[in-house]
């Protein structure tokens, strides 16, 4: 008698993973993702900030599952939350979204669903939610939980500020007693702390993990004159892998894309002035076939969920290492190794810092800006494991060298251009600070005179000094003075001229107190070039256990054809892989296999044993 007056008991982790097991098919938790579980199980509020790959949808979607009512997730893009809930939808869970591409009727249906608690999962955009309309009818329906996702948008620290995410502060107004969780991939300590103040989770716990991503492979190379030649070799020796190519003007996605396509690579352009229907179709193919390449602006951001991206290049350097972690983390989401490749240039720090300084935003926004700005750079030019770099930047302690980045694999990469440096300072200074970089070259090479200016300084000492170096070794040396700060290019007469930026500095390198380290050996041309197409990934698989893998892509993409959703939705590279290496013989050991939950296994498992079976008598023994 006394249980039937008694409440449910709340549900609690082992609840949670249950529901792990039989919806999306893993075993456990993995890092800080039950403690989060745990957490908003039991009604309280939080921050996770977890890396991208690292499950932060579970520690939202299974209390929204356990706990009474709908779970809302605001979600900044349509195709993210369309993606989203497409996979929710194969692993069997119910779950829908509400945005502007959406009639009344089908509207209408969505709130039909939760008012008859047959939703699970509703996303919703940060435009939507703010209307007030929207907010005002979820607020008389039972709501369970409420997800910010891509939570660096509210802050205006972060790399991605968005004016609309701010007002979602007043969710715990309009929702009170509701757990909120705020998660994000990528935010510092101060773009932390404005998430919190701004949504009015001052008083909830964070949960910050490692932002250590073990299967990504980094490295970062100076542009030069033949930069687009090199990631042309580097998607041509990654044929047939899918990657992603941000570059700065959308001129040059275009242009970069067609070029690949003339040289037979799979490649699609996309960029925000496309015609929607255009950019619909390439980021469609771009999702459901493998080995395609899109060269894109960073408008081709959050809604890419692929989990098989195997390399992201930056034909540009991005704005931020939290923007450089976001779009790099964009590679690898299936767990498999992928690359980051970076390319950069003085011309690109000098650009982004006259915005900076040319922009309205107030004066303490400015200095942010330029500290992150300097801070990128010392990563991008810098001598430190890539990965390392990223994690301390982020405020991780105790952290080791990764093994694997360009860095780590070339430990005697710095040279030691000192005696160099000191010739160029002293030409910049004899000269009185009247060239550019082509004139001071020309000036240390000994060059004979083109015009009066050149002539008057010849008779200076430090005229020919530098013979014995070529102009592609001087211009390195010249980048290292100018990524140092100890040279600055300055505007005279509408040319830019080299400049002493800080004299102090100068005057160490003079002395020689301070060592000038360049990435390369200024007295050596093209070495190591040819090495830098080799693909960092290597294929693990023996030969019959490729094949099966590459049979289970074939059956996978036509499920998905059919079934009218992207590949992935079916099942990520990473379970089909296991699939091929264990190759189970019946439904229970296939559901042994993580990523595979009881819905999966009841909809594609007699497929799947199927295309098993068909392949052994195949394989070679």
């Amino acid at each position: 008698m006394l249980a039937e007056i008694l409440p449910p008991p709340a549900p609690d982790l082992s609840d949670a993973r249950a529901v792990l097991q039989r919806v999306f098919g893993h075993s456990d938790f993995r890092g800080l993702q039950g403690d989060v579980v745990a957490h908003v199980l039991a009604g309280g509020d939080g921050l996770a900030v977890l890396p991208t790959g690292g499950g932060k949808s579970m520690c939202y979607q299974i209390p929204a599952l356990l706990r009474p009512g709908v779970g809302l997730v605001v979600s900044p893009l349509i195709a993210l939350m369309a993606d989203q809930v497409e996979a929710l939808r194969a692993a069997g869970v119910n779950a829908a979204r509400l945005d502007s591409s959406m009639d009344w009727e089908a509207r209408q249906a969505v709130f039909s669903a939760i008012q008859s608690g047959k939703l699970d999962l509703l996303y919703v955009s940060p435009e939507g939610l703010a209307s007030g309309v929207l907010s005002e009818r979820l607020g008389r329906m039972p709501v369970s939980l409420i997800a910010v996702d891509e939570a660096h948008c509210v802050s205006q620290w972060g790399h991605d500020f968005r004016p609309d995410y701010r007002r979602l502060g007043a969710l715990h107004e309009a929702f009170p007693g509701v757990p909120r969780l705020a998660v994000t991939a990528t935010a510092d300590a101060r773009t932390r702390e404005d998430i919190r103040r701004q949504l009015h989770l001052m008083q909830a716990p964070e949960f910050v993990a490692s932002f250590d991503r073990p299967n990504l492979i980094l490295s970062t190379r100076r542009k030069d004159g033949r930069t687009q030649a090199r990631i042309l070799d580097l998607v041509e020796a990654r044929r047939g892998l899918c990657g992603i190519i941000y570059v700065t003007a959308r001129k040059e996605t275009e242009e970069l894309a067609a070029t690949m396509r003339e040289r037979g690579l799979d490649a699609l352009a996309f960029h925000a002035q496309m015609p929607s229907d255009q950019k619909h179709a390439h980021l469609r193919r771009f999702q459901e076939e493998d080995g395609v390449v899109m060269v894109a602006t960073i408008a081709f951001g959050m809604g890419i969920d692929k989990p098989d991206v195997r390399y992201v290049i930056h034909a540009d350097p991005p704005k931020s290492i939290e923007a450089y972690w976001q779009e790099v983390g964009r590679a690898g989401r299936d767990g498999l190794p992928a690359e980051g490749i970076a390319f950069y240039g003085f011309s690109d720090r000098r650009f982004m810092a006259d915005r900076i300084e040319g922009s309205p935003a107030p004066d303490e926004v400015k200095l942010v800006q330029r500290t992150k700005l300097n801070q990128l750079y010392a990563f991008l030019d810098g001598l430190a494991c890539r990965r390392g770099g990223v994690r301390r930047y982020f405020g991780e302690t105790q952290v080791e060298d990764c093994g694997q980045c360009d860095v780590c694999l070339n430990p005697d990469m710095g040279h030691d251009s000192s005696q160099w440096a000191r010739m160029a300072l002293s030409a910049v200074i004899r000269c009185e600070e009247s060239f550019g970089r082509g004139r001071l070259i020309a000036h240390l090479t000994g060059t004979a005179p083109d015009g009066p200016l050149e002539t008057r300084f010849a008779t200076r000492t430090t005229f020919g000094i530098g013979k014995s170096l070529g102009k592609t070794g001087w211009r390195r040396v010249l980048d290292q003075l100018l990524f140092d700060g100890v040279l600055a290019e300055q505007n005279l007469d509408g040319f830019p001229v080299l400049a002493i930026a800080c004299p102090d500095l100068a005057r160490s390198v003079l002395k020689g107190e301070m060592t000038v380290m360049t990435r390369e050996d200024p007295g050596e041309t093209g070495r190591g070039r040819r090495a830098q197409t080799r693909v960092a990934l290597r294929e693990d698989l023996d030969t019959p256990t490729q094949t099966l893998f590459t049979a289970l892509r074939a059956w996978r993409l036509e499920t998905a054809r059919q079934a009218g959703v992207p590949p992935y939705v079916v099942f990520h590279d990473s379970v089909l892989r296991q699939v091929a290496l264990h190759r189970p013989t019946g439904l229970a050991e296939l559901m042994a296999i993580a990523g595979i939950g009881e819905a999966k296994a009841r909809r594609y498992g007699h497929a799947i044993l199927q295309v098993l079976a068909r392949s052994e008598f195949t394989l070679p023994q």
